[in-house]
């Protein structure tokens, strides 16, 4: 570059010949340089287009001549502009290009102001060359991806939706009706995995989500709504008649009619039945049962109270150990004797376990160590000897009592069990003899099983019995109340009572 004490002109003034007439220049030969490395730069901004150089020649001062000038340029021509190839005039660049014969030094310099050219040649050793890159190709290639992200994702959407619909709208006709049953407790997510197992739709984990979208019968699927769908919906237990291949609609349509109401048959069983007229009262009550299947389910263990004394033999498991109550039977069970032995057997754990638990075992009973089996005994005993609910706890005391006091009980009932004969009969001094277990006016203590079929209160009245201390209790009307007892303390009191029993025909 020119010292700061050159004189420098513009072009236009060597043009037009003021500042001096220049002379005759060259450009002067160029040195062979290496170029050095550019250092690591940002890269240029890309600009919107390019525009042609403007470059000018401008004389700089009139010292001495620094370069001689090149023999390819020998003098400006006022009517041409001269122009570096890019590489050499960079933009805003200013460089010399010679002296003239005057001294006057002239550079060409590029606009500052104006944007980069760049040239589609590439020269790596040269820093002053730019890149070239169309300043369109990147928005292309991002245009180009969005557009093909766009296109996939409603390809897999259009899939997924096709394929729910095509499970929400099974294609074909109606297939062949099956019976289809929703048992009790089940959840819905049951009832859906059932449908799918039956093959009555296609996905159980499709028709849960459609059934908890928005809708009285279901709804639209969505991907964003899938897990948002929170409406529960359930069906009632029982037996339905669907098809095969049918759409999620039918399904809850079918469903929401309720299942095909069920003919139930009723049996009652009387509280004080021996076991063997438990029997024949299912027999007669429901043509259906048979004897022979009867006895073969009571001696099947399985069917057994949990209360049942271990030690009990055979047939007699189940003696006073299946609850008296009505039962409705489905028409479907009418023909099913092991089902209904077992629904007695677990209502009677279930009422005697809630009667445990309240009101409890009286204080009577841990006194003498009985088991919850014994006190199933003693409620048998009462529920045959009493007429009157009142009389029941008074009749349990007097039981009580006499064992407290390890006399004999002397219940006919017992007797009457023992030797198998009916309460229509009358008992005979051999009856009254006979030294079975059963026999409590020859055996002191408890029978080893209940004689009969005993009902709540009996069982109530055995876990709580009254406050007292008779002894003795006699059949006589007591306060004009048929069927109601004199309980007595003494033998003075029980002779008494008993020759009014003997008056009103009820003692021999």
């Amino acid at each position: 570059m020119a010292d700061k004490s050159k004189s420098w002109r513009s072009f236009s003034d060597f043009i037009t010949g003021e500042g001096g007439e220049p002379e005759d220049f060259s450009l002067p030969d160029q040195p062979e340089t290496t170029p050095e490395p550019a250092p690591d730069r940002p890269a240029s901004r890309r600009r919107p287009a390019r525009r042609q150089p403007t470059r000018v020649a401008m004389p700089v001062s009139n010292s001495a001549p620094v370069a001689p000038l090149d023999p390819g340029i020998s003098t400006l021509d006022p009517d041409s502009s001269v122009a570096l190839p890019d590489h050499i005039a960079p933009p805003g660049a200013v460089i010399v290009a010679g002296v003239d014969a005057s001294g006057v030094e002239y550079v060409f310099e590029d606009d500052p102001t104006a944007d980069p050219l760049v040239d589609p040649r590439y020269d790596i050793n040269d820093r002053n060359w730019v890149r070239y890159r169309n300043s369109w190709g990147g928005f292309f290639r991002i245009v180009i991806l969005i557009v093909l992200v766009i296109f996939a994702t409603l390809w897999v959407r259009g899939r997924i939706y096709g394929w729910i619909d095509n499970q929400i709208e099974r294609s074909g006709a109606l297939g062949e009706e099956i019976d289809f049953n929703i048992p009790n407790g089940a959840s819905t997510n049951d009832v859906a995995s059932s449908l799918a197992s039956n093959d009555v739709i296609g996905n159980g984990t499709v028709f849960r989500y459609w059934l908890r979208c928005e809708g009285d019968v279901g709804g639209s699927i969505t991907i964003t709504g899938f897990l948002g769908c929170d409406t529960e919906r359930t069906f009632k237990a029982g037996d339905y008649v669907l098809n095969l291949n049918m759409s999620f609609q039918e399904v809850v349509e079918r469903l929401d009619e309720g299942p095909i109401p069920e003919i139930f048959f009723d049996i009652t069983i009387p509280e004080g039945l021996r076991l063997t007229e438990i029997i024949d009262r299912l027999v007669d009550e429901n043509d259906r049962f048979s004897r022979e299947d009867l006895v073969s389910a009571f001696g099947d263990e399985s069917l057994v109270s949990s209360y049942l004394d271990p030690d009990v033999p055979g047939l007699l498991w189940f003696e006073g150990t299946l609850f008296p109550a009505t039962y409705d039977i489905p028409e479907s069970d009418r023909g099913n004797e092991r089902k209904f032995i077992d629904r007695m057997s677990n209502t009677f754990d279930q009422r005697f376990g809630s009667l445990l638990d309240d009101p409890g075992r009286a204080a009577v009973i841990d006194e003498l160590g009985l088991t919850d089996y014994q006190v199933v005994v003693v409620a048998s005993l009462i529920e045959e000897e009493a007429k009157i609910d009142s009389d029941r706890p008074k009749i349990a005391r007097v039981i009580y009592n006499r064992l407290l006091a390890d006399e004999r009980l002397g219940i006919d009932a017992s007797t009457y069990y023992a030797v198998g004969k009916p309460f229509t009969e009358p008992l005979l001094q051999s009856d009254l003899d006979n030294e079975s277990p059963w026999n409590t006016r020859a055996v002191v203590g408890l029978p080893p099983t209940p004689i009969a079929a005993p009902g709540e209160k009996s069982l109530e009245a055995a876990l709580q019995p009254s406050t007292g201390e008779w002894f003795y209790y006699v059949l006589t009307d007591e306060g004009g109340q048929a069927g109601a007892h004199t309980f007595a303390v003494t033998e003075s009191e029980r002779a008494a009572a008993l020759q009014v029993c003997v008056d009103l025909g009820y003692c021999g």
